[in-house]
């Protein structure tokens, strides 16, 4: 039979869990809102209802929408760095005239992965303001110095295209995201789903073909 103390704890650690699973639909709806329509057009109801949560609970977890979006932005960078990282810690490994076409088609699909960071990208790089400036000193900054330095070592070892290193970072930004950001359009145009793996793993041999002058080992 539990005691007092152990009923309290155990009281105490489900309003926890509760607690945890609701700030997290209110994170992956938030991050559905914004990315979709744009942080002015997003409203705090909206994301509630999309939650499936009660009325007034963004404001008990967060604050406010502003604090919303920061956690909402601030769970998003941390999986793409725990994600993106992870995956990228191989290419160490990797002999280096065979890295940038790893590096390439491991971005690809992690673009496939998490199409919502491309377009919260696209909604909030239109602008000047407090959220690009919060998302480039949090995480863009850095990702586009790795992508530069990855791109300025395949050209030295003369196995990239001949470009700059800052249309390297959009040409393959837009190569990478846009058929599965786009996914609907991208279905409808080709009958198949671009989230298919099938469909990723060609995607990512596609674009990888794009950028490198070495091909995949046979």
């Amino acid at each position: 039979m539990q005691t007092a103390k152990q009923i309290t704890t155990a009281s105490c650690e489900h309003r926890l869990r509760d607690a945890q699973a609701t700030k997290l639909k209110l994170v992956n709806a938030a991050l559905l809102a914004f990315s979709t329509q744009g942080y002015d057009a997003s409203s705090t109801r909206g994301i509630e209802t999309e939650a499936g949560v009660k009325r007034g609970l963004i404001n008990y977890h967060f604050g406010s929408k502003k604090a919303l979006w920061q956690a909402a932005t601030e769970h998003l960078m941390s999986t793409t760095e725990s994600d993106l990282g992870a995956a990228l810690n191989h290419m160490k490994q990797i002999d280096e005239t065979q890295q940038l076409r790893f590096f390439v088609r491991t971005y690809v699909k992690f673009c496939a992965k998490y199409p919502e960071l491309n377009r919260l990208m696209i909604q909030e790089g239109m602008a000047q303001d407090w959220r690009l400036a919060w998302l480039l000193d949090r995480s863009v900054r850095p990702w586009y110095a790795q992508v530069c330095g990855v791109f300025n070592r395949a050209t030295q070892l003369g196995i990239a295209p001949k470009m700059d290193a800052h249309h390297f970072y959009y040409a393959l930004t837009g190569a990478a995201t846009l058929m599965f950001s786009n996914a609907a359009e991208a279905t409808a145009l080709s009958g198949t789903n671009p989230l298919d793996p099938a469909t990723v793993d060609a995607h990512a041999d596609a674009v990888a073909d794009l950028f490198t002058s070495i091909r995949k080992p046979l």
